[in-house]
């Protein structure tokens, strides 16, 4: 079969050839051919596009920069004054603080422009302080701008944790001695013992006549997998030193203690602030004192600064079968004297037994609800010195660069209504407050208090 070729044999087949437009002149010339470009024409068809986003983004950026002119710039007197103050209320400039707020963008510029130590300008340092020093003005002594450093403190304190070796001490003699130490702690797997004396930190010995432990456990307390060398005396073995080379490691400090008294008693202390693992660690701790059915129950409350509001209702749950923890009044959230009612446990239900809370000057927030909760219900008896009185509740919110704000949104009252923040604390049914002798004697007369007190009512029962 012949082949068959396109009409052009000389066509190279591999360019391609485009279409021709035959064309008729009006005046009776020629016949023209036009050959159209196909990429001019798509431009001109995006041309508008272009030229319409161009000018989106000009005024865009000419709106960003005409804002940033609006609320660093002062305007009074001249006619964009009325213009400015629109655009710093939009901005979330207070409307009553626009003078104020134009009168800080200046501070800082001048001090910028003028200032003799330049090198000592930390812009950061300067916002951070005008920003702690806006909150303090309000007077409120719970609200306040914490900068990064200080807001990691408080959640750490919050949570426990800290990074150690994992002892607690206490001051005897004027030595550091160890008084408890932290479960499955660099401390504790090395050997170390309560009742062991520090008496160097790598190398170099502890002073004598110690009267504040913090110094010392700073020393102890460092970067983790950092190394360090500690040498500590056991008074139960012939005043024998031992040296020991230990790792430091994140570790997360106890929050409840439990254990039998005489008369089969149960002590319980909530060692420090309420937190996540709180409850997790007394239902544990105090789960399995309850075992060997204890007839009475000590709660230590005394120095525990209070922590979180839910772990509060959570320990109530243990102690009451249902009912008022606390009255909470919350304006700012359209809340008014609204009850907030305990959280019960499934496990541990400790409501027969006789219960004495102890309680200081520094039992504070959730631990001063618990007490006020225990007290106002008749559920407990309460021993010691008046509480601190705080009766309101701060949330953290955590701010732009780990800043926070922690920030008084309500206050609460006991289930009798009694408003703690006016009458600064609870006054407890039985009034002990220790000497400085019995102090210096490391001697307890509340826990001594506490003890007769149960032991008298249970031998009545």
């Amino acid at each position: 079969m012949d082949e068959i070729k396109p009409v052009d044999s000389q066509a190279n087949p591999a360019v391609p050839v485009e279409p021709v437009i035959t064309t008729y002149s009006p005046n009776g010339n020629n016949k023209q051919n036009y050959s159209p470009n196909p990429g001019n024409s798509r431009l001109a068809r995006l041309a508008p596009f272009l030229s319409g986003f161009i000018i989106f983004l000009a005024a865009f950026l000419g709106g960003i920069l005409f804002t940033v002119y609006m609320i660093r710039t002062p305007l009074s007197g001249t006619p964009l004054e009325a213009v400015q103050k629109p655009v710093l209320e939009m901005s979330g400039i207070p409307a009553d603080a626009h003078r104020e707020w134009l009168a800080l963008q200046q501070a800082i510029r001048y001090t910028d422009t003028y200032f003799y130590e330049q090198n000592k300008i930390d812009h950061k340092k300067m916002l951070y302080a005008a920003a702690e020093n806006a909150i303090a003005s309000l007077g409120d002594r719970f609200t306040a701008f914490n900068p990064p450093e200080v807001a990691k403190a408080n959640s750490d304190f919050i949570s426990g944790k800290f990074v150690g070796i994992g002892v607690t001490p206490e001051i005897k003699d004027g030595k550091y001695v160890i008084k408890k130490l932290v479960d499955d702690s660099p401390a504790q797997k090395a050997g170390i013992k309560e009742g062991d004396i520090l008496t160097a930190i790598d190398g170099q010995p502890v002073p004598p006549n110690i009267t504040d432990a913090s110094t010392i456990s700073d020393k102890l307390r460092g970067a983790v997998d950092s190394k360090l060398k500690v040498t500590f005396q056991r008074p139960s073995d012939n005043n024998r030193e031992t040296e020991y080379e230990l790792t430091r490691t994140e570790l997360i400090l106890p929050s409840v203690d439990a254990r039998l008294l005489p008369n089969n008693i149960a002590y319980i202390e909530m060692t420090r602030v309420f937190g996540e693992n709180t409850m997790t660690e007394f239902d544990k701790k105090v789960g399995e004192i309850s075992k060997q059915n204890p007839s009475g129950y000590i709660l230590d409350l005394r120095g525990n600064l209070g922590g979180s509001v839910e772990t509060a209702r959570q320990l109530l749950g243990r102690f009451l079968d249902g009912g008022i923890a606390y009255y909470e009044d919350a304006p700012s959230q359209g809340v008014h004297m609204r009850p907030v009612d305990v959280e019960t446990s499934p496990t541990i239900k400790l409501y027969d037994k006789p219960l004495v809370v102890l309680v200081d000057g520094n039992s504070a927030s959730a631990s001063e609800i618990t007490a006020g909760a225990l007290h106002d219900r008749k559920r407990a008896t309460l021993i010691g010195e008046k509480t601190y009185g705080k009766g309101s509740a701060q949330r953290v919110i955590q701010l732009e660069g780990n800043s926070a704000l922690r920030v008084t949104f309500e206050h609460w009252f006991t289930p009798d209504k009694v408003n703690l923040y006016d009458t600064k604390g609870i006054e407890p049914d039985i009034k002990v407050v220790p000497t400085d002798t019995q102090k210096k004697l490391n001697q307890d007369p509340q826990l001594d208090q506490a003890l007769d007190f149960l032991s008298k009512n249970i031998a009545k029962q």
